[in-house]
């Protein structure tokens, strides 16, 4: 029952019945279950009662990657408590070796963002492990409340369109280019911080449907035609 009402919860303001979305992945986090992701780095400690995982960065990043992949067309559903401390909780989306698209809860600048990043295996070389490396100030901000709470986050993909809520609020809209990320890939989360991690769910979307009437917050900053 509980399950249930999760669900209506966070899938509330997505058009389109359950029997429009299968789900794919789950995670109540636990000893085991943390062996599915792949910790890139930072410390992560799973509470096996609250079916949570905490993540705290090191020298750098705390990352952690699910090994399953993405449908092409998705929900994304999970809820976070970021430290007050934290300069960045960011989703990665659409992983395909050092490219995805990020999603970026930035508590010093109080926005959250979407960047074209790149993930880098040898942080050694490459200046760390997360940079934006395309069309670098040119994609959307949106200026939101930032307070410690926890959060329910819901990202939708249809198509080249994805749409983001948080608490059941209509946050950002972005169609990308369809040449600069490629669909599928894996997801994962960074932390430049520390944050709780739970109820982690990917849908896969049965009927595509476009939310109807999304309309988000508007943009800090001027969405730039792309001319890379």
């Amino acid at each position: 029952m509980k399950q249930f009402v999760l669900w209506m919860l966070l899938l509330g303001g997505v058009s389109g019945p359950k029997a429009d979305f299968k789900i794919v992945f789950e995670e109540a986090f636990t000893n085991a279950r943390l062996k599915q992701w792949n910790q890139v780095n930072g410390n992560w400690e799973v509470d096996s009662k609250e079916k949570l995982v905490k993540g705290s960065k090191n020298s750098d990043w705390a990352i952690l990657t699910a090994k399953k992949e993405m449908p092409d067309n998705y929900v994304l559903t999970f809820s976070t408590l970021v430290e007050p401390s934290a300069y960045l909780f960011e989703v990665m989306l659409n992983l395909q070796k050092e490219k995805y698209l990020g999603i970026l809860y930035n508590q010093l600048e109080g926005r959250v963002a979407i960047e074209d990043r790149s993930f880098f295996v040898n942080p050694e070389k490459e200046r760390g492990y997360i940079r934006t490396t395309g069309h670098i100030g040119k994609l959307p901000k949106v200026k939101i409340p930032m307070s410690k709470q926890w959060l329910d986050w819901k990202i939708q993909k249809t198509g080249t369109t994805y749409f983001v809520w948080i608490n059941n609020e209509e946050i950002l809209k972005f169609t990308e280019p369809t040449e600069m990320i490629k669909s599928n890939g894996k997801f994962g989360f960074a932390i430049n911080g520390s944050a709780q991690l739970k109820n982690v769910i990917l849908y896969k979307q049965k009927k595509v449907k476009v939310p109807e009437g999304f309309t988000g917050k508007p943009y800090e900053q001027p969405f730039f035609l792309f001319s890379e």
